[in-house]
């Protein structure tokens, strides 16, 4: 196989991988599972600080919390302090399905990378960050913008 084929086989099977991993990442609902990721380990958020962590408009992150609040998983309340910020909180069934959650996906994420050893893992989260890093540094970037480091938590 030569440089180009090679090169062009590399990119088909990320591609590939890329389509794979959101498919088995649960769909629409990591985005109500972000919700309670980020209020489990911030604690109460006001609106705004939460729209901020996720990278989401406002319209979206509404929708967001008013299911999750017809779950009875969060609740929204005025601040005492200013009445024009609402904050969010988990309610205590929140936290045991942000627990749940979590587990759950560190258990699908340990599936997912199954079929390789710890070194072959490491190996390729190496290669992976150096990857990133050179395309990052390509596109003038420094560092992951603000909503993509708490996707991956």
């Amino acid at each position: 196989m030569n440089q180009q084929e090679q090169t062009t086989e590399l990119l088909f099977l990320l591609r590939r991988c890329g389509h794979r991993l959101h498919g088995k990442r649960g769909g629409g609902r990591v985005s109500q599972q972000r919700v309670l990721r980020i209020l489990t380990k911030y604690g109460e958020q006001t609106q705004h600080q939460l729209q901020e962590r996720m990278g989401v408009q406002q319209g979206s992150l509404s929708e967001l919390v008013k299911k999750l609040e017809t779950k009875g998983l969060v609740t929204r309340t005025r601040a005492p302090q200013d009445r024009r910020q609402v904050l969010i909180r988990l309610t205590d069934a929140g936290r045991a399905e942000s627990d749940a959650q979590y587990q759950h996906f560190l258990e699908r994420n340990e599936a997912l990378f199954a079929p390789l050893t710890q070194e072959e893992q490491a190996a390729l989260r190496q290669m992976l960050t150096r990857l990133l890093q050179a395309w990052e540094e390509q596109d003038g970037e420094a560092q992951p913008r603000q909503g993509e480091q708490e996707a991956c938590h």
